[in-house]
């Protein structure tokens, strides 16, 4: 039950975040009202470039405490790739996704260049790595005019019932340059996502780099209890982050982003979130540990001989 609701408070999250975002950079008539405008303020590079320290601590707190929610429920090209995900089950086969095992050599030099190109005053890759960035590129050159030929067409169609609540506006495409890089962005990410699930957030993204470095000191964690897992890889097949070993018994916290999908998916209950260690129960009116020469003791007996 509490795994059902961890993951059903970060979708709905990540999902009203995710349109709130969206609707801020279509917005053209101010419908927003200016105190959802922050949600653009709590994204970690503009925070960053903004000098905002307490939004940054913020985050680093909320990381070590429990692991990297911000890539869970508040980064929007996050939710892209979700749901590009959810596409690839709904339109292709069944998705199933496998363990793999880090790039942490890539990871760690794309973040060292961005940073460093950045600190040289050249701040055109953090600006292409920077998710935040990155989606509101695909918002505004690909998304925007999509809405506003809606809102032409909704008001040719009003007007002629002498309603006059839409008005036209002009659509173009002022910058080509900005279209091609964001409709890159739209298919590279989405087509990344449609077959592996979240690869750019744990191989490109710096944000996810930096977040993951954090999150392997994380208090709350997925853990797993090598006594009760099964090694039946179903968590794993549900990892959209490709980080849980399940013959190894192992999670890779750096790349873990938190979504929950693990937890219910195990019916040995080998998978908790939790502060600490998860402790092996009695499964079935047993205890599945393991006795000094390597058997399980999985004997149903519910007595034993004095003798």
């Amino acid at each position: 039950m509490k795994e059902n609701i961890l993951r059903t408070l970060r979708v709905t999250l990540s999902l009203v975040v995710f349109i709130l975002i969206t609707f801020y950079f279509l917005d053209f008539a101010g419908l927003i009202p200016q105190q959802f405008h922050g949600l653009a303020h709590i994204q970690l590079i503009p925070a960053l470039l903004s000098r905002s320290v307490i939004i940054l601590l913020v985050w680093v707190v909320l990381t070590v405490l429990f692991g990297r929610i911000y890539c869970s429920s508040v980064c929007p090209l996050s939710t892209y790739q979700d749901i590009s995900g959810q596409l690839s089950k709904r339109i292709g086969k069944k998705k199933r996704y496998t363990y793999s095992r880090a790039k942490t050599w890539l990871r760690l030099g794309v973040a060292g260049v961005v940073v460093i190109t950045s600190l040289c005053g050249f701040g055109l890759l953090l600006n292409l790595a920077d998710p935040y960035s990155a989606y509101g590129r695909v918002a505004i050159n690909l998304f925007k005019p999509l809405y506003l030929l809606g809102n032409n067409l909704l008001e040719s169609v009003f007007s002629g019932y002498g309603n006059y609540t839409f008005y036209q506006v002009e659509v173009s495409v002022r910058e080509y340059v900005s279209f091609g890089v964001a409709l890159l962005t739209l298919l590279g990410i989405g087509f990344l996502a449609w077959k592996n699930g979240r690869t750019w957030c744990n191989t490109i993204c710096p944000v996810g780099t930096t977040l993951g470095i954090l999150s392997r000191f994380s208090l709350f964690r997925v853990r797993m209890d090598p006594d009760l897992c099964n090694s039946c890889g179903k968590c794993a097949s549900v990892c959209k982050a490709s980080c849980i070993n399940s013959k190894e018994h192992t999670v890779d916290h750096s790349r873990c982003v938190a979504c929950f999908n693990c937890l219910d998916s195990c019916r040995q209950k080998a998978l908790s979130y939790s502060a600490g260690a998860k402790k092996s129960g009695y499964t079935n009116g047993y205890s599945p540990k393991k006795v000094p020469d390597g058997r399980s003791n999985d004997c149903h007996c519910h007595s034993q001989d004095p003798g």
